[in-house]
């Protein structure tokens, strides 16, 4: 059977569609993609026709718009094998959730969903994969990080950990490192970190909590759609301890505004209980979920965000 995962290149929810596939599957192909990139990067494999060379094609922790649903929804050849699965509230609310070959889930009687939890769901479900202890576990701490219910509810540093090991060895490095660990495990073995790894997580930690320190100290304060925002130049891997340490210190705004050049992305992060970024999202071309969304700069625009948001 030959796979193709499109995937979110982002963050480990998207790494875990890639490493769940190779588990499941013994020929994969796998995409990864920026939210706003997936439709471009589907288009490419219609265009070609290459898209018909699978036999089953997955997109995980990413979701697909219109015209690409109609499109896959009216080709007898594609809908019965292609299996979309997310849990992006905005997908829902734009009606994206409509055709039986969609899942996107918010929650269930785990907790928030992720798309890794979604899609392990599906593959133990139809028995392409086999329940085992530290995939379970591994699918467990990815969907806990990308809820932030680590912080929320658990308490659970490990699963902070497993996002650190993912910025130390970027994409492809954790997807093969990840399922290596995993393919030949024994059955009741728990996920656990080797000495070298819990080593490497700990050096990074120390790196991040010294980069954090510097950022926060080139904060601007600006007022935007009527909140007040704290805007911060950082390196993408650390938007989601940046907005952290914010929260720790209790420093005064409602929500924080990362950008990232070096990724072409704006994420914003809640830091105030009630506030919605999905909805400032919005306003610049983005999406995502109510407490963490994200949207992109195109490089015609960088230089002007340069300067409208450092004249402060």
């Amino acid at each position: 059977m030959k796979v193709l995962v499109f995937t979110h290149k982002s963050d480990i929810d998207g790494m875990g569609g890639a490493i769940l596939s190779k588990l499941a599957f013994e020929n994969v192909d796998y995409v990864l993609c920026e939210t706003f990139t997936l439709q471009e990067e589907l288009k490419k494999y219609f265009d070609d026709k290459k898209i018909y060379d699978y036999d089953m094609i997955f997109v995980t922790d990413l979701w697909l718009e219109e015209p690409t649903l109609t499109k896959v929804a009216e080709d007898e050849k594609l809908k019965n094998k292609f299996f979309v699965f997310d849990h992006h509230k905005s997908a829902i609310e734009e009606n994206f959730n409509k055709y039986d070959f969609t899942t996107i889930k918010i929650s269930n009687e785990k907790g928030r969903c992720s798309g890794t939890s979604l899609f392990y769901e599906y593959l133990i479900s139809n028995n392409y994969l086999k329940n085992i202890k530290a995939i379970e576990d591994f699918v467990e701490l990815t969907r806990r990080y990308d809820t932030w219910e680590w912080k929320n509810i658990y308490n659970d540093e490990k699963a902070h950990e497993l996002t650190l090991f993912f910025d130390v060895l970027g994409c492809s490095g954790y997807i093969t490192t990840i399922f290596d660990k995993l393919k030949n495990i024994n059955q009741d073995a728990n996920f656990e970190f080797n000495n070298i790894e819990q080593m490497i997580i700990n050096n990074k930690k120390a790196q991040v909590e010294e980069k954090i320190k510097n950022y926060i100290k080139k904060i601007y304060y600006k007022d935007i759609l009527g909140y007040k925002a704290g805007i911060i130049f950082i390196d993408y891997e650390y938007r989601n301890d940046i907005a952290e340490y914010i929260r720790h210190m209790q420093i005064d705004i409602d929500f924080v505004m990362l950008i990232a050049l070096d990724y072409g992305t704006i994420s914003y992060r809640k830091i105030k209980e009630g506030m919605n970024v999905r909805k400032i999202a919005e306003k610049f071309g983005g999406k995502g979920h109510d407490g963490a969304a994200s949207s992109p700069i195109s490089l015609g625009k960088k230089d002007k965000l340069i300067d409208i948001l450092t004249n402060v």
